[in-house]
Order: structure tokens, then C-alpha cells, then sequence
């Protein structure tokens, strides 16, 4: 009998202990099916904005001052001697045309005004004496008025066989060369005053009206070639009528030329502006912001200091939006951690998982 017992013992030694573990492993399954893992989160840091962008558009750039210089008469081309590029200074004479027929037309009404004057200087004498009729005076008078006419005509003529510079500035285009037969009204040269320049952009109307009322905002223009540097804006002039398609105005400011930039008129820019925002504002993506029926709301996080953190929907009051994203007004503070992804599956004290890197 006491051998038999032996094996029964330990067989039922066996199934004890199976059991056991059976019940262990049944209960860690149970566990772990009451139990999802926590979902990972990616969340942001929330920090204070002393600026933001206010909108951005193309835009060129033109001369401060810009003509075409041409003759008002037609004549041959005396004398070019400058080349494009050159300065110029106000007054310098540019071009000239072969002036002999001008003069030549100068001393004849130069003769003829001493002539006119002469007669009607004795008519007056003779008038005096009542020895010409008055029809005799005021004819010798009207002469001379026409021959004065004419002289000052001349004088004009020998005058505008020159070109003179109207302000200091530089060549930017010869469109002739010396010797040759040119019209009135042909173009000679393109100077422009590069001391001050002009940008031209075409901006909604939204825009054009923060634009003239907002003092705080702060206009620049950035050049691509140029990426660490920006040109402040000063606003020279709006249009007051829109354009008929695009329903936008042309607005222009002035840019300070800078020294050590070769920036030249026809260039290509971008005009941006800055804003100051208000004291305490902040500016968040606007896709962490989220509404129901209390309102727009953001999640946001409190980290449980072990990888972990507790959700919080949280009410905020918002402002207006940007391509940086949309302003908040009140609700949420500098240095709090928000939801920045899969706002859809938060919810009020939702214990998540946080991402490395990303724990506030």
C-alpha cells in the first residue's frame, strides 16, 4: 500500500501546481485585456509671440524717378558720349543734335525782331505827332509782337537741340548711337534716380485698409538672393480704384537704397509684414484647436513625470488667424503643453503616453 500511495501524491502535486499557474496566467490575460496600452501623443510647447507674420506678396521693384529723354525736334545726333551705367548729375548735358539749320533760323528772327522793333519804335513817335493813323500804329505793333514771337521760338529751337539731365541719377538705357538721323519725341536715353526706390505690389482690399490704419504694422521686402537681410518699407501711395480683375489695388512704397546691395529696378521680391500682438497674446496652430457646443477648446497636458501625462480639455478664447496659426486671447498660458496631433480621439482625463522628445 505505501508504494502505491507514493506516485498518486506526487501526481496530485502536479495538477496542484498546474492549476496555479493556470489561474496566474488566466489572470494576466484578464489584466491585460482590461488594460490597453496608453496611446502615444505628440504634443507642443506653448510659447509667447512678441510678433507675427502678417501676409506676404510679390512684388517688383522700379526707380524713384525714371524718364525717357528724347529731342523735340528732328535732327542729326551730335554728340552721345555717355554709356549705360554712367552717372549723371542734374543739369549735365547728355545729348546734343546738329544745331546750324536752328541757327541759321535764330539770326533770321533775330534780324527780323530788330527790324519789327525799330518801326514800331518811330511809329510811336510818328503817332505822337498824329502823323500816322492809329490803323498804321497798331499794324506796325502787331508785327512786332509776331516777330518777338518768332524770335523766342528760335531761341526755344537752339535750346532743344540739347538734352540736359533732369536729376541726378544713372544711365540705364541708350537706345541711339552719334551720327545718326533721329525724330521728335525719339527716345535717347533712359536715366533713373536709384537713391530711393520704388515697390510696386497689388494686395486685397482687406489688406490695403490694416495697411493704411495699423500704425504697429511693420511692411519689408526680402530678396531672395539677399535671404538674411531686410529692407524696411515706408507706404508711398495707394490706389484708390481696384483693378477690374484680380479686384486688388496697386499700392507703392518707398525703399532706402543700401549700400553694398546692387539692387536695381525690375527686380523681383517678396513684401512681407510684422504685426505687434497685444501683451500675454500667444499663437498656436490652428489644427490643435478644436469646438463643440461650449466653445473652441484646446487639450492640454499635464505630465505625470513618469512618460506619462493626464489630458485636459481646456476653453480658450481665440482672435484672429494667420499663416502662423490662430490667436489666443485667454484660456491657455506661455510654457503649458498641448495636443498637437489626433485631436479627434482625446478626451477629458484621458491618461496618454508621451512621445520621447516631446514630454512637456
Amino acid at each position: 500500500m505505501h508504494a502505491v500511495n507514493t506516485p498518486i501524491k506526487a501526481i496530485s502535486a502536479v495538477i496542484f501546481f498546474s492549476l496555479i499557474l493556470c489561474s496566474y496566467g488566466c489572470q494576466k490575460a484578464a489584466e491585460t485585456e482590461t488594460s490597453p496600452a496608453l496611446r502615444l501623443v505628440l504634443t507642443q510647447l506653448v510659447e509667447p509671440s512678441a510678433t507675427q507674420n502678417w501676409r506676404e506678396f510679390p512684388g517688383t521693384v522700379q526707380a524713384g524717378q525714371q524718364a525717357d529723354l528724347s529731342f523735340r525736334l528732328a535732327g542729326k545726333l551730335a554728340s552721345i558720349v555717355l554709356d549705360e551705367g554712367d552717372k549723371v548729375e542734374q543739369g549735365q548735358v547728355l545729348a546734343t543734335l546738329e544745331d546750324a539749320d536752328y541757327q541759321i533760323q535764330l539770326n533770321s528772327a533775330q534780324a527780323e525782331y530788330a527790324r519789327a522793333s525799330a518801326e514800331f519804335a518811330r511809329a510811336g513817335a510818328l503817332l505822337a505827332k498824329q502823323l500816322i493813323s492809329q490803323t498804321d500804329y497798331d499794324k506796325m505793333q502787331a508785327q512786332y509782337v509776331a516777330a518777338r514771337a518768332s524770335l523766342e521760338a528760335a531761341q526755344q529751337n537752339v535750346q532743344y537741340t540739347i538734352i540736359k539731365a533732369p536729376f541726378n541719377g544713372i544711365v540705364a538705357r541708350r537706345y541711339v548711337d552719334n551720327f545718326e538721323d533721329v525724330s521728335a519725341q525719339q527716345s535717347i536715353l533712359s536715366i533713373q534716380d536709384l537713391s530711393t526706390l520704388r515697390i510696386k505690389v497689388d494686395i486685397p482690399e482687406t489688406v490695403m485698409i490694416r495697411l493704411k490704419q495699423d500704425r504697429q504694422l511693420k511692411v519689408y521686402a526680402a530678396f531672395d538672393a539677399l535671404p538674411e537681410q531686410r529692407f524696411p518699407l515706408t507706404l508711398h501711395a495707394v490706389s484708390t480704384e481696384a483693378d477690374p480683375v484680380s479686384h486688388t489695388y496697386s499700392v507703392t512704397f518707398n525703399m532706402a537704397a543700401s549700400a553694398g546691395t546692387n539692387i536695381l529696378p525690375g527686380m523681383s521680391l517678396t513684401v512681407r509684414g510684422t504685426q505687434q500682438l497685444q501683451d500675454n497674446s500667444i499663437v498656436i496652430p490652428t489644427h490643435t484647436v478644436a469646438e463643440n457646443s461650449q466653445g473652441r477648446f484646446v487639450y492640454v497636458v499635464q505630465n505625470n513625470g513618469d512618460g506619462t501625462g493626464t489630458v485636459n480639455m481646456r476653453l480658450v478664447s481665440t482672435g484672429h488667424i494667420n499663416e502662423q496659426g490662430i490667436t489666443i486671447l485667454s484660456g491657455l498660458s506661455a510654457g503649458e503643453t498641448i495636443v498637437s496631433a489626433g485631436m479627434s480621439k482625446m478626451s477629458d482625463g484621458l491618461q496618454v503616453r508621451l512621445a520621447r522628445g516631446e514630454q512637456p
